[in-house]
């Protein structure tokens, strides 16, 4: 078996479908690499601070440009999602399950803000509002620019509103310039509850050694759980992998930590699609004692720089054909900027299935012990049936900047 981490948290949100198209096959597999490739160009910038991201609001930022994208600025979208070049639109036609689960469920909080703004004055194309609201919902909002205060409040409280006040202050006014014409905002809130609960009363502080080897107290949650769980190894780099499913089935946390003797950069140079893809089906049931941080994580991304790593430069310059959205050629985006926030602590809504006194018991007859006391990877899945669609990433490097609860 093959194995990955790296000395931080890797988030992803997976999205899944009741069906198995070849449409959908080309979705899971375009989103799981685009967000391997996020991550390996992220871990590059040279920030000591934590970053988090996310593949599924990417997606769907430059699907919803390349809805009115022509040329070189098409291509690049198209290949930077992998894409086949199918019928505008129609690779992300799948997505509009995840919108549905986001918007029924009850058992957990997901909250997705996604817009486009657009400098008043221009007109969007009839045929552009018709596409982007059957494939993207993305909402598509004009604005005066000039105004940098009145600008920045709007998107701000727009954002705050779509995300049940849990991501605020997305954007400041030092984000407008005198040229700008268009930007692109993505947030995303997730907080679920677990299907058996961590116990308050067992969380009680544990020492976490970060990247550079200091030691810090953090606040450790604990459960005993029959889960799905494996140990993996490649090129003599081993860790483990665990699922902790939430209350409802649709989403569930993979937690991948790494051996106590593997550093994170080995596991780093690992990771592929194909790899994160093993971990979804090469678990099985155990029961495993488990120790794990409770946390609060949030981080802006300039989106920009990250997509011009990956090759997608041409609608970030004033030559870009962006006619599909409205009829003038004086437009390209200034910026695209992305906030994700998740929340881990021990909220659950079903009482642990055992008694205390059993409980006990069958923890002192578990082997399988995972402690997150060190750097690990998470993957946060919505999986009905295990197919990947799209996904959030996030990367916490030095356990630097969370909100500890």
């Amino acid at each position: 078996m093959r194995s990955a981490l790296f000395q931080s948290l890797l988030l992803i949100t997976a999205g899944m479908s009741s069906t198995c198209s070849p449409i959908s096959n080309l979705m899971a597999d375009s989103t799981t690499q685009l967000a391997v490739d996020l991550y390996q160009v992220l871990h590059c910038f040279p920030k000591e601070e934590n970053i988090i991201h996310s593949p599924l609001g990417v997606a769907l930022l430059l699907g919803t440009v390349q809805l009115g994208a022509k040329g070189k600025a098409l291509n690049e979208i198209t290949q930077a999602l992998k894409l086949q070049g199918n019928k505008d639109g129609e690779e992300f036609s799948l997505l509009q399950t995840l919108f549905s689960v986001t918007s029924e469920k009850k058992e957990f909080t997901f909250n997705l803000a996604n817009a486009l703004y657009l400098q008043e004055g221009f007109t969007v194309k009839e045929q552009y509002l018709h596409s982007n609201k059957e494939f993207f919902q993305t909402a598509i909002k004009l604005v005066n620019f000039q105004d940098t205060k009145a600008c920045t409040e709007a998107i701000s409280t727009w954002v705050e509103n779509k995300t049940d006040g849990k991501i605020k202050n997305i954007i400041s006014s030092e984000e407008f310039g005198p040229l700008t014409r268009l930007i692109l905002v993505n947030a995303i809130y997730f907080k679920g509850d677990w299907k058996q609960k961590f116990r308050p009363e067992a969380t009680h502080e544990m020492d976490f050694t970060k990247r550079d080897g200091s030691v810090t107290k953090i606040p450790m949650m604990h459960l005993q759980l029959r889960t799905k769980f494996g140990h993996f190894s490649d090129n003599n780099v081993s860790y483990q992998v665990l699922e902790l499913p939430y209350k409802g089935k649709e989403f569930s946390l993979i937690l991948t930590l790494p051996s106590e003797d593997v550093t994170i950069e080995e596991v780093e140079k690992l990771i592929t699609a194909q790899l994160i893809k093993d971990w979804f089906a090469e678990t099985q049931e155990e029961d495993v004692e488990i120790s794990l941080p409770r946390f609060k994580i949030e981080q802006t991304v300039n989106l920009q720089e990250t997509l011009r790593s990956l090759n997608v430069k041409e609608i970030f310059s004033g030559v870009c054909d962006l006619s599909g959205i409205t009829e003038s050629s004086d437009i390209h985006i200034s910026k695209a900027i992305q906030k994700v926030c998740i929340e881990v602590n021990e909220d659950g809504s079903e009482a642990a299935a055992s008694s205390s006194t059993h409980m006990a018991a069958i923890m002192s007859m578990s082997h399988n012990q995972f402690v997150a006391n060190r750097p690990f990877l998470f993957i946060l899945k919505h999986n009905p049936t295990g197919k990947v669609i799209a996904f959030t990433l996030s990367l916490l490097r030095f356990f630097r900047g969370v909100h500890i609860r």
